[in-house]
């Protein structure tokens, strides 16, 4: 997708052979997960109640737990059954807020390097992208 960085990103790692960091431009890493999250990953598979995506809202306790933690870090009330939703991915849910917000013509802010799938999301919600550069300061 023309005129926007996610391509210069994209090759400057490219270019910085030997090293480990997270390739966000595209969510794609070479670094390893960590041991413990992968033995726990495969011992969820192995569970049959945990392969399947019923119910479409989330697990109850799922629901409950991440309540629980928006709870305390925004110091708002939430209920498990009543505000919140599971989805089966990051960029699903994405889309789904968009789409319950975002009304023909709203211009929507993403960073400039981002991810394309992002500017095709604000779109399909019937919003503008505007790109804004995502700069590094330093510190002070």
């Amino acid at each position: 997708m023309a005129g926007i960085g996610v391509d210069r990103m994209g090759d400057r790692a490219d270019a910085m052979k030997g090293r480990d960091f997270l390739r966000l431009e595209n969510l794609d890493t070479d670094i390893p997960p960590n041991a413990k999250a992968l033995a726990a990953t495969r011992a969820a598979i192995a569970e049959d109640d945990n392969n399947s995506y019923l119910p479409f809202v989330g697990q109850q306790h799922l629901r409950d737990a991440v309540a629980r933690h928006v709870s305390r870090i925004a110091g708002v009330p939430y209920e498990g059954k009543r505000n919140v939703l599971i989805c089966a991915g990051g960029l699903s849910g994405i889309l789904n807020v968009m789409l319950a917000i975002v009304e023909p013509g709203d211009e929507v802010i993403l960073t400039d390097p981002t991810y394309a799938g992002l500017i095709n999301r604000v779109k399909l919600a019937g919003g503008v992208p505007k790109l804004v550069p995502f700069l590094a300061l330093a510190d002070g």
